[in-house]
């Protein structure tokens, strides 16, 4: 089976969870009498965990050089942890639950995005295309989970949980096994010394910094989106739709992302993002009528398609392929860790009390995000940042005085840009 095809099987079967999880987990969480507040500090506390975990999780698959591996393990063990919420009936039950998956599962796909990124690189595969069957069944999955919702109690969310990760388990097993690199010559503690190096470079850490803020700006959206238009009395089927729309925009410019990155740089494409983001969320905060709001939806394809592009792609180029797990998990600790997770909380109050407006919050982390990625577009010059040269990682990719030349490495000057 042709490797783009596991890939695509494998992304298909990852996203069936989050298109259940995000539209309608919160729901389930009001089911068993949640209130904004509790329901923003489980969301917020399980993104605070993958700071820890999903680099931990990279780093041993990095080290062991079996990211398939280790996505198998996490999968399973995801499944387990799911299960748990069958038993669960209250706050803190619900809390440690939520904990223990969430630290779990989203681990997984900073392993499958660098396998993915190492495809594209290596061996040509079209990473939109590859990615986008997350997206269908994203879509798919929403969809059926509001027709379903319409006609079952709230329970029936958490048996879709089950059965999604279940699905996504059976799909990590066609991940072509890795074949380890040439041995590379490393003292003890090489291996940390570098990834170190790569976490305190100054560009590196805006480039995270700007993508995860453009991510953050769907906080209110992903924590409350459901809830809010639940209150504009807009019944679950029509919300399933609304999240679809998103969704699809959203397949869309993966189909077509080989075309878009040919012509437009990874922080051009944050720029497009965090642009996007001020219009759709300012825009949201006012409650416009349904047909306004179908096309705000289709903003999603900026706000988080070409941002995700963008981020994927300066992580991919500016890291060593050593550290591509790891610096994949490093932006997903950030992106969905400590500022999805600082914004979820502090979405909870504010949702509470101003309800819509809350979004005005993202329409601020979107001026933010449009700051660092002019920032990081006029610094960055499409290279790899840190050289893995075994014990003395030496620093490269910036266009301020003192860095290394583009045509010291010619094969990483703005790749697929």
């Amino acid at each position: 089976m042709p490797l783009s095809v596991r890939l695509s099987i494998f992304y298909g079967s990852l996203c069936i969870f989050g298109g259940i999880n995000m539209p309608f987990f919160p729901v389930w969480l009001e089911s068993k009498g949640l209130g904004a507040h509790d329901i923003s500090l489980v969301l917020a506390a399980t993104m605070f965990l993958r700071i820890v975990a999903g680099p931990v999780f990279a780093f041993i698959a990095d080290r062991w050089e079996n990211r398939r591996g280790v996505a198998i393990l996490l999968s399973w063990m995801s499944l387990a942890s799911v299960s748990l919420f069958l038993l669960t009936d209250s706050f803190w039950p619900i809390f440690f639950v939520s904990a223990l998956l969430m630290s779990l599962w989203p681990s997984v796909t900073p392993l499958v995005e660098s396998i993915a990124m190492r495809a594209t690189r290596e061996q040509g595969v079209d990473y939109g295309r590859v990615r986008l069957w997350c997206s269908i069944t994203f879509v798919m999955a929403a969809t059926g989970g509001g027709w379903l919702l319409e006609w079952n109690p709230a329970s029936i969310i958490i048996f879709c949980m089950i059965g999604a990760i279940a699905i996504g388990a059976a799909g990590a097993h066609l991940l072509v096994k890795e074949r380890p690199a040439a041995k590379r010559l490393r003292r003890p503690g090489g291996q940390f010394r570098i990834s170190l190096a790569l976490a305190r470079h100054p560009l590196f850490i805006v480039g995270l910094l700007t993508a995860s803020l453009v991510q953050a700006t769907h906080a209110v959206y992903y924590a409350f989106g459901t809830l809010n238009w639940q209150q504009l009395g807009y019944g679950e089927n029509l919300i399933g739709i609304l999240w679809a729309i998103g969704v699809v925009a959203e397949i869309i410019l993966f189909a077509f992302s080989a075309r878009v990155l040919r012509r437009f740089s990874a922080p051009t494409l944050l720029i497009i993002g965090a642009g996007a983001a001020i219009l759709r969320w300012t825009l949201t905060a006012f409650d416009p009528p349904l047909w306004g709001l179908f096309g705000l939806q289709v903003l999603h394809a900026a706000t988080f398609c070409a941002a995700h592009l963008g981020a994927m792609h300066f992580v991919a180029a500016a890291a060593p392929g050593s550290l591509a797990a790891t610096a994949q998990s490093l932006y997903g600790a950030l992106s969905s860790g400590v500022v999805m997770g600082t914004a979820t909380l502090i979405a909870g109050p504010i949702y509470q009390a101003y309800g819509g407006h809350a979004y005005l919050l993202s329409a601020a982390l979107g001026v933010l995000g449009l700051a660092g990625a002019l920032w990081l577009a006029s610094r960055w010059n499409g290279g790899v940042l840190i050289e893995d040269t075994g014990d003395n990682p030496k620093t490269a990719g910036e266009t301020e005085t003192g860095s290394n030349d583009d045509r010291d490495h010619p094969e990483r000057t703005r790749p697929g840009c």
